[in-house]
């Protein structure tokens, strides 16, 4: 225990070692501002509430007694998994529209973060399916406040920024993707995991980033953009509506296959992958995702532009879950998961920066919270997919040939998909995305 612990410390410091080596050269590259970086500082400590306890969700509520879980059957499991999408396709966009309003989004990440800490508090004196699924819910909306970050964060550049901005603020989700590893696995390398304890520390987290911010200003305009007719432009361009359902895809392939459901794949028997490896195949899969998603706001875009960025990104993702339809060993898996952190950190960026930078700042925060609304149907189905599937298929089915049949359908979606955007986005489509 003592010798994984130092491992797997000696790793978290190196990956948090590139990440802020990063973000200093971003910061000096890009001269953010004392209020860009508080942006900055504030969403690390937000999300590290959240992505501490996001990935064990579907673990903690389907393990097995004497692992710590809850021995929940695996539709429970998937429900409580899938809540985290469920409440993200009702509130993003009402997040935005609530926001313009009340012309503030400071009170709103406080919401959430109350939310997030009541029900960590409540988990942890209390773990059952209602508990864990309130927690799931208050997950899923922590992570639709992460709009309002970007759109909060991209009106402090230039109009034609906001890919950029999006590329410079992917870091900080990523950052805390390496803070809290190593909590994870003190967490659970040794038997019986102590679930409850990682969610009582997320709670801790959260509120030490209510606290914080209070320290940032809201930077919300005194004037109201939803509105009727700002909302049917939006609807009523098919350039944006592609850029929504390419969303859809790409948040489902995400979901489906990486994060609580990957985590449970490798600890299928069959596979049984080392506790250490668990621990850090989010991280594998997040350092490759800061790589891709800095690398399209820096040079991929310039280099190759969008239709084929977006191409590259999602062929990425295909050889991942390609391979995992097959194959049951442990090392090719986790050393073949970045693949998918790549793919996902360039096709999730572009995206996220086409849904606000071909228009106007008074259109971002109605183009972004339709955007979100679309990326978090497929959040929710690809958290759903296992549900379905085993309610459909044979029940003489075992999780993993489950799981793996999942990675064969998704891999069949992202070739049609790969199609798709060759045939069907042409030169005047394709100006739109290059603008």
């Amino acid at each position: 225990m003592l010798e994984l612990l130092t491992h797997k410390l000696f790793l978290s410091s190196i990956t948090i070692l590139i990440s802020l080596v990063v973000t200093i050269y971003l910061a000096r590259k890009y001269k953010l501002s004392q209020y860009q970086i508080l942006i900055y500082i504030l969403l690390v400590l937000f999300w590290s509430a959240i992505n501490l306890i996001r990935a064990y969700r579907k673990a903690y509520a389907g393990g097995a007694l004497d692992a710590g879980g809850l021995a929940m059957d695996g539709i429970m499991a998937a429900n409580i998994a899938a809540a985290y999408g469920l409440i993200s396709i009702f509130v993003r966009l009402p997040i935005f529209a609530f926001s313009d309003f009340f012309k503030s989004r400071k009170f709103f990440i406080a919401l959430a973060l109350v939310f997030i800490i009541v029900s960590s508090v409540m988990v942890y004196y209390n773990p059952n399916y209602d508990t864990l699924m309130f927690s799931s819910l208050a997950l899923g909306l922590g992570a639709s406040m992460l709009s309002l970050f970007n759109v909060l964060f991209s009106e402090t550049f230039s109009a034609k920024q906001a890919i950029m901005s999006v590329s410079i603020l992917s870091v900080a989700p990523l950052l805390a993707e390496f803070l809290v590893a190593p909590i994870q696995y003190i967490f659970t390398a040794i038997k019986p995991n102590n679930y409850p304890g990682m969610w009582l520390t997320s709670a801790v987290i959260g509120l030490v980033a209510l606290v914080f911010l209070f320290f940032v200003k809201d930077n919300k305009d005194n004037v109201r953009n939803f509105s009727v007719d700002k909302f049917k432009r939006a609807l009523s361009n098919p350039w944006f509506i592609s850029v929504a359902l390419l969303g859809v895809v790409v948040s489902f392939i995400r979901f489906s296959t990486s994060g609580s459901n990957l985590i449970s794949f490798v600890r299928m028997e069959g596979i049984d992958m080392h506790p250490l490896m668990v621990a850090y195949i989010d991280v594998g899969y997040a350092v490759a995702q800061l790589f891709g998603g800095v690398m399209v706001g820096l040079s991929l875009k310039r280099l190759i532009g969008v239709k084929k960025s977006l191409i590259l990104g999602l062929a990425v993702s295909a050889i991942f879950t390609l391979v995992l339809s097959f194959s049951t060993n442990s090392w090719l898996i986790f050393l073949i998961t970045p693949l998918s952190g790549l793919g996902y950190g360039i096709t999730y960026n572009i995206l996220l920066g086409l849904a606000m930078q071909p228009f106007e700042k008074d259109m971002r925060e109605i183009t972004m919270g339709i955007y979100q609304t679309f990326f978090a149907v497929g959040i929710f189905y690809g958290d759903k997919i296992y549900a379905l599937l085993i309610q459909l298929l044979p029940q003489t089915l075992t999780g993993l040939e489950l799981s793996q049949m999942v990675f064969m359908l998704i891999t069949g979606l992202s070739v049609v998909t790969l199609v798709f955007i060759q045939l069907v986005f042409n030169k005047k489509h394709q100006t739109f995305f290059e603008d």
